[in-house]
C-alpha cells in the first residue's frame, strides 16, 4: 500500500516554538509555557533551566504523565547542550 502525503498540511508557526527570554537566564517557547501552565507550574519561579528540570523530574516521579516526561527530555537536552563542556 503506497502512501500519499501531498494533501498533508503542517502548521509551522515559530512563534510558538522558538525560545523566548522568559527571565534573566531561562528562555522557553510559548509551547514550552503553555504545557507548563497546563499543570500548574509557575515557570517563574526558577531561575533556569536546571532549577526547572529538577521540578519537573520530580513531578514526572509523582505523574508518570508522558507530556511532562517528554518536555523533560526536550529540555534536559537543550541543557546539555547548552550549559556543558564538550
Amino acid at each position: 500500500m503506497e502512501m500519499n502525503f501531498d494533501n498533508i498540511e503542517v502548521d509551522i508557526n515559530p512563534d510558538y516554538t522558538m525560545m523566548k527570554k522568559v527571565k534573566d537566564k531561562l528562555y522557553l517557547s510559548q509551547e514550552q509555557m503553555d504545557i507548563l501552565k497546563e499543570f500548574n507550574i509557575d515557570y517563574m519561579q526558577y531561575n533556569n533551566l536546571r532549577e526547572l528540570i529538577l521540578a519537573l523530574e520530580e513531578l514526572y516521579e509523582t505523574s508518570g504523565d508522558e507530556a511532562i516526561n517528554n518536555l523533560l527530555d526536550i529540555l534536559s537536552e537543550r541543557d546539555y547542550y547548552e550549559n556543558y563542556n564538550k
